[in-house]
């Protein structure tokens, strides 16, 4: 299997090389990692104008010169509200040749999803605030593959260890779903919910599910590692997440295409 998402010290939240993500990775027995480092366009998140693309593509091909094939390592970025920022995006895009592209809503409606202001008007409103420009994001954004689908629950759990049911905000959802499925892009199980105190990564098992029926193939594995031991982490259990979905086979990317397939 792939890991699609995972940061190092080029995002302002990590610090681990691309070399330890690596040997993480080999450790962990996986087939290839794709670093995903952040880029944030609101001057006030920490990620605002932190990664520099050349500094980034020449440690990759340092480590890949260490690795010497025993890994694939993908050129990958994460960008946040990539619908809110569309010429930024594209810019970013062009400056280097990236393997995958996330796509995340981390300022829903323009407020920061991790901060406790953003959840002022109560928690139903945040949640509906998340999945309504979750939809723009789906339809209008410049990405390969979605992240952290219902990132509110997370953020939510840390905040106030809460995290409310999503049948409420099944028909958004599925919007988005529908968005991504007309548009050819990715949806990431992203395995980081237990380190947050969930009980199982994000989405769960119902939103697998609604975007299997509505004729979603194109499924991914990230653990949104920020440290090496995180690398792979709780992908036995997605693993058979995906399976209870309905999924067969996982894809992975290069050059921003879907380069191959992986059964399950």
């Amino acid at each position: 299997m792939f890991d699609l998402h995972t940061h190092t010290h080029h995002s302002c939240d990590a610090r681990a090389t691309m070399l330890e993500l690596a040997v993480a990775a080999q450790q962990a027995g996986l087939a290839g990692i794709a670093f995903t480092d952040h880029v944030e366009w609101f001057p006030d998140d920490g990620a605002y104008q932190y990664l520099h693309v050349d500094a980034f593509f020449a440690e990759l091909e340092a480590a890949r010169a260490q690795v010497n094939g025993a890994l694939t390592l993908l050129a990958g970025v994460e960008l946040g509200n990539p619908h809110t920022f569309p010429a930024e995006a594209a810019t970013l895009l062009a400056a280097g040749p990236w393997d995958c592209v996330i796509g995340s809503l981390h300022w829903p409606g323009g407020a920061p999803g991790w901060r406790r202001e953003t959840f002022a008007a109560g928690m139903e409103a945040a949640y509906a605030l998340y999945f309504e420009d979750l939809i723009h994001l789906a339809t209008h954004g410049e990405f390969d593959i979605l992240g952290h689908l219902d990132l509110v629950r997370r953020n939510s759990h840390a905040l106030f260890h809460q995290a409310l049911p999503l049948d409420a905000y099944a028909e958004p959802i599925r919007a988005a779903l529908q968005a991504l499925i007309a548009r050819g892009k990715g949806l990431e199980i992203n395995t980081s919910g237990a380190g947050y105190g969930l009980p199982g990564p994000l989405p769960d098992l119902a939103v697998l599910r609604w975007y299997r029926e509505l004729g979603g193939e194109l499924l991914v594995l990230g653990s949104d590692a920020h440290l090496p031991e995180h690398v792979g982490r709780h992908f036995t259990a997605a693993r058979e997440l995906a399976l209870a979905a309905g999924f067969t086979r996982l894809a992975y990317f290069a050059q921003r295409q879907v380069a191959g397939w992986m059964p399950l």
